[in-house]
């Protein structure tokens, strides 16, 4: 997948954090079934939230898992080489447009919507 400026989009594991295809049903690394939110039968991924720091899109992501909504982390950071590029593009939560409202209300509850 590109993004508007040409730059790959990465994704990554919601188990391991390892970078992930748009197209893997499984895991690479740890194997784990990807289905959840891939398949398109469970409908489109969107976009629920641009975060400048990987720590707040870690804490987002920790508290929707636990709140039973499964997501992706997408950025680039070249593989931790390059941390500045966080800043530029930033870090972007995907989740399953049918998830999106019960993402929304969970962030909202944190103050971070």
């Amino acid at each position: 997948m590109v993004t508007e400026n040409n730059e790959e989009e990465v994704y990554r594991c919601s188990e391991c954090n390892a970078i992930v295809k748009l197209e893997d049903t499984i895991c690479p690394v740890c194997g784990i079934n990807l289905g959840e939110i891939i398949e398109e039968d469970t409908g489109d991924i969107v976009l629920l939230k641009i975060f400048q720091s990987e720590f707040e899109a870690q804490t987002a992501k920790a508290q929707l898992e636990e709140a039973g909504i499964v997501c992706l982390m997408s950025g680039d950071n070249e593989g931790g080489m390059a941390p500045h590029l966080s800043l530029t593009g930033g870090i972007r939560i995907l989740v399953n447009d049918k998830d999106l409202e019960s993402a929304i209300e969970v962030l909202k509850a944190m103050e971070m919507y």
